[in-house]
């Protein structure tokens, strides 16, 4: 034992001093630190960065499959336009083929959509104009039954019975009236061919070995690489599938819901992007391969190897010199600097990543509003110049007429006792009631027709496609043309009563803005205004009192020449919680599906940035919302105070 003391003193006596000591203790606890947070925080960015790219490339796929749908659901409502107008004729309505035959052949030319239309009695006979009567009857198919039962539908597809051709059909009811209440005596439809739908789906495409499918209301695949249902010869549904994944996608597209997802399809895991149709009961999807896209993230993963590398490289230098020389406490001030710097890059990138993840979506909103006026627009024209025919005819026939009555008073009064024949064919005709009521019916046309144009007129008032540069426009009539196009949610539903607009206008000057993106602000304010109100019936029951919805538009005119636009709703109203975050982009309090956002940051942003505006929320709970909208008059004489 006592040999041991002369060892234990003499390494007791070659330590350091604990003043020594401690520097040297110091300084390799700082470096490793350091090197934790930097790898965290590189670790940490290179998550965030990845997650953002991946919903970004998951958004662009979704994306297409909208534009696909969009393009199949906007060709389906021209067509189920036709049938309807079709259908809505006298010659239709008069159930003689014969009449009715020169005029569906007429439009199966003309429109290049349908190959063959129909017409289908109540007993189950149809004729159509690829062989004129029919010998068989159709009175099985669904979409006759949903039209004689006065449905407007769009049917799966089938096989036709008359060409063999795969097609979908569009049936609309033949009324016993124009009066839409009036009871069907018959149907119209027109065949598709599934051909043309086939196409815009199998050019759905994200890289190699992608595609995409179609299913019905049943899970049913009616567009499908390896194989197709129709009634006849009905495919198993996808809902029964063995393969869970398979059966859980089938589900949720059959419940219409949109979305994109990483799932086991095939044996394999890969993207499915799918969205529901709005004109027929189906889904679309795209099944995508994962390394579509997720290859695009090689060069991500590259550079973050390489920094990793060189982050590894540096600390085992920096750990060596230390144990070397003094010169450490200079490396760990320098990684410290270097930490604080790639913090701050992080943050940048993440911030540039959010701003492009924003700009990006308020893109696609503003491209779908600029596809909105473009209809808007386009439907304005086409209703135009058939009703400017119509109202410039009507006042020449009202003089035509008119001359026509003079001359048969004039006939009466010098031929008091016509002929007998012609005694009994004017009270067949009731002659003197046609006498006083056609320049009735000739005034009725008139005011129908005005009021066609004034619709057109707000119509084309509203999509401003030719206003992208500021101009002096007149604020009310921009409001007016917005609750217009706004009307049919203004009316009452089973589900909440009549919400009653109330404007309260002041004489206001012409105001110079962007008379379109201002529009889109109205729509937005407007829309929220109407959702608030409907939200606050949800939950009413039927005991309850039913109070009514009301919109209170004011406008006002400051002495500083500002114009102030107050939206005031009785809805819900807003927590104070939520109108702090209220013009964030993506914050939204609606269901999942119902909304995006981005409509009030976006309508911020036109206001306050494009204006050089102001937007203000107060609302109360249980009371209702206000929201202000505050414009200068001219934006040359606000630049130059």
């Amino acid at each position: 034992m006592s040999s041991l003391f002369p060892k234990a003193l003499k390494i007791s006596q070659s330590k350091p001093t604990p003043s020594t000591q401690l520097p040297n203790i110091r300084t390799p606890l700082i470096l490793i630190a350091c090197t934790l947070a930097i790898g965290i925080v590189g670790l940490t960015s290179y998550l965030v960065v990845r997650k953002l790219i991946i919903q970004q490339l998951q958004e662009k796929a979704l994306l297409q499959v909208r534009q696909g749908t969009d393009e199949i659901d906007q060709w389906l409502a021209i067509c189920s336009t036709t049938i309807q107008t079709i259908a809505n004729t006298d010659a239709a309505r008069s159930l003689n083929w014969k009449l009715i035959e020169p005029l569906l052949e007429s439009e199966v030319k003309r429109t290049d959509d349908f190959f063959k239309i129909s017409l289908s009695l109540p007993d189950g006979y149809y004729y159509n104009t690829e062989v004129g009567k029919s010998n068989t009857t159709n009175s099985d198919r669904d979409f006759i039954q949903k039209a004689l039962a006065g449905e407007t539908n769009i049917s799966d597809p089938f096989v036709s019975r008359t060409t063999g051709i795969p097609s979908v059909a569009i049936a609309a009811p033949i009324r016993q009236s124009y009066d839409f209440k009036s009871p069907p005596i018959a149907v119209i439809n027109g065949s598709l061919k599934v051909h043309r739908i086939t196409q815009v789906v199998n050019k759905l495409r994200y890289g190699n070995l992608s595609y995409a499918f179609a299913l019905n209301s049943q899970g049913e695949p009616i567009i499908h690489p390896q194989v197709m249902s129709t009634k006849e010869k009905p495919a198993p549904s996808f809902l029964k599938s063995t393969d869970s994944s398979l059966a859980e996608l089938a589900r949720r597209m059959v419940n219409k819901e949109e979305r994109i997802e990483l799932m086991s399809i095939d044996g394999t895991y890969q993207y499915v992007a799918y969205v529901h149709l709005k004109q027929a009961n189906w889904s679309i999807a795209l099944v995508i391969p994962r390394e579509n896209i997720e290859s695009q993230l090689q060069a991500l993963n590259l550079l973050t190897s390489i920094l990793g590398g060189l982050l590894a490289i540096g600390t085992i230098i920096a750990w060596r010199q230390i144990q070397l020389s003094q010169k450490a406490k200079i490396q760990v001030v320098m990684l410290s600097q270097q930490q604080k710097t790639l913090q701050q890059q992080a943050q940048d990138l993440e911030q540039a990543l959010q701003e492009l993840k924003q700009t990006q979506a308020q893109l696609i909103q503003a491209e779908k509003m600029s596809s909105l006026s473009q209809l808007v627009a386009g439907v304005a024209h086409e209703i135009n110049n058939p009703i400017s025919f119509i109202y410039s005819n009507i006042e020449p026939a009202q003089e035509y007429i008119a001359d026509l009555l003079r001359f048969l008073e004039l006939y009466q009064h010098h031929y008091p006792e016509p002929v007998a024949e012609i005694q009994d064919e004017a009270e067949t005709i009731e002659l003197d009631f046609l006498k006083e009521d056609l320049p009735n019916l000739l005034n009725s046309m008139k005011v129908g027709a005005e009021r066609i144009k004034q619709i057109v007129l707000s119509l084309r008032n509203f999509s401003r496609l030719d206003e992208a540069e500021m101009k002096l426009v007149n604020i009310h009539e921009g409001i007016d043309s917005t609750l217009m196009f706004l009307q049919s949610q203004l009316k009452a539903t089973p589900n909440h009563p009549e919400i009653v607009v109330i404007k309260e206008y002041t004489d206001l000057p012409l105001v110079e803005c962007y008379a379109g993106e201002l529009n889109q602000v109205f729509i937005s304010l407007l829309t929220n205004a109407i959702d608030a109100i409907q939200e606050s019936f949800v939950n009413l029951s039927p005991t309850q009192d039913r109070r009514t919805g009301k919109i209170y538009i004011k406008t006002e005119l400051t002495a500083n020449q500002q114009v102030i636009i107050r939206i005031i709703d009785n809805g819900i109203g807003i927590s104070e919680s939520s109108q702090k975050q209220l013009f964030n982009p993506f914050f939204t309090t609606k269901p999942v599906g119902k909304g995006t956002g981005l409509a009030l940051s976006i309508s911020y942003q036109i206001v306050t940035e494009k204006h050089q505006g102001k937007l203000e929320c107060h609302s109360t709970v249980g009371k209702g919302t206000e929201f202000v909208i505050i414009l200068p008059i001219s934006q040359e004489s606000l630049l130059a105070a």
